[in-house]
C-alpha cells in the first residue's frame, strides 16, 4: 500500500524525535501493510525547512531501514501549509514536491474558506503542479460543500487511515469517519495516508483502514487507492 503522508524525517518538526523512532514508525506501518511511504515533513512561510536537510535525513533512513532487512521505498515530499506566494517558491526549488513529481501536499487552516481552498488548488494548476489536499477531512468547509468542486478544480484529495479504520458505534459517531467512508464510496478519494508522528501520538494506523476498503468499495477502486494511483504519481501522471 501507498502512504502518501508521513512524519519521519527525524527532528524537523513535530513528527519523529530520533532516527530509532522514525524506523520504528516505518516498521509499524510496513507491518501493517505499506510498502512505499512519502515523507512529508510540514514547510510554512513561517517556518521553512530547508530540502538539503530533508534529502540527508532521508538517505539516513534509507540506509537503516535496508540494514535492518524492511522491504519499503520512501520518498522524499513536504506537506505545506498553503500561503500565496507558494507557487513562486516551490519554482525556485525551496519546497519539495511528492517523490519529485509535480505533485505537492497542501494543507489549510481548519476554518478556511472554500474560496480560499479553491483559489489555491486554481493558482498550483496553473503554475504547473498537481495539489493533493492533506487529510481533506479536517477541514471545515470541505466537509459542509463536498469535495466535488475542488476535484473539479484540479486538486487530488488525501484522507486520514485513522479514523477509516474506526469501527462499531465510533465509527459510526464520528464526523470524520462519516465523511471518509461516504467520498470513498462516492469514489473521491485519491490517496490514503497514516499521517503518523510519532511511537506514542499517531502512530501508524493502517491495516483495519485497508481492510475497511477492501470490504466496501469495488475492486478496481481498491486497487486504484492502494498501489495504482501511488505509481500513477511517481510516474508524474495527471490521472484526474
Amino acid at each position: 500500500m501507498f502512504d502518501l503522508h508521513s512524519h519521519v524525517i527525524y527532528q524537523v518538526d513535530d513528527g519523529a524525535r530520533s532516527l530509532d523512532e522514525a524506523l520504528e514508525l516505518v516498521r509499524s506501518d510496513i507491518m501493517q501493510g505499506a510498502d512505499r511511504i512519502c515523507a512529508t515533513p510540514h514547510y510554512s512561510v513561517d517556518h521553512p525547512l530547508e530540502p538539503e536537510l530533508v534529502h540527508q535525513r532521508l538517505v539516513e533512513l534509507r540506509a537503516r531501514a535496508q540494514g535492518t532487512g524492511l522491504d519499503v521505498e520512501i520518498f522524499p515530499g513536504n506537506e505545506v501549509l498553503y500561503f500565496d506566494s507558494m507557487a513562486e517558491c516551490l519554482g525556485e526549488g525551496q519546497i519539495l514536491t511528492l517523490g519529485e513529481s509535480r505533485f505537492v501536499l497542501i494543507e489549510f487552516y481548519p476554518r478556511d474558506s472554500y474560496s480560499r481552498i479553491l483559489t489555491a488548488v486554481r493558482k498550483l494548476r496553473r503554475a504547473g503542479y498537481r495539489p493533493v489536499i492533506a487529510h481533506a477531512e479536517r477541514f471545515r468547509s470541505l466537509r459542509e460543500r463536498g469535495l466535488n468542486g475542488a476535484i473539479s478544480e484540479g486538486a487530488y484529495i488525501q484522507v486520514s487511515t485513522e479514523p477509516l479504520g474506526k469501527s462499531g458505534i465510533s465509527g459510526l459517531l464520528d464526523g470524520e469517519s462519516r465523511f471518509i467512508r461516504n467520498a470513498l464510496k462516492h469514489h473521491e478519494v485519491h490517496f490514503l495516508g497514516t499521517d503518523m508522528h510519532r511511537m506514542d501520538r499517531r502512530p501508524p494506523e493502517l491495516s483495519d483502514a485497508v481492510r475497511w476498503v477492501k470490504h466496501h468499495v469495488n475492486h478496481p477502486y481498491a486497487e486504484d487507492l492502494l498501489w495504482k494511483n501511488g505509481s500513477r504519481l511517481l510516474e508524474d501522471r495527471d490521472f484526474l
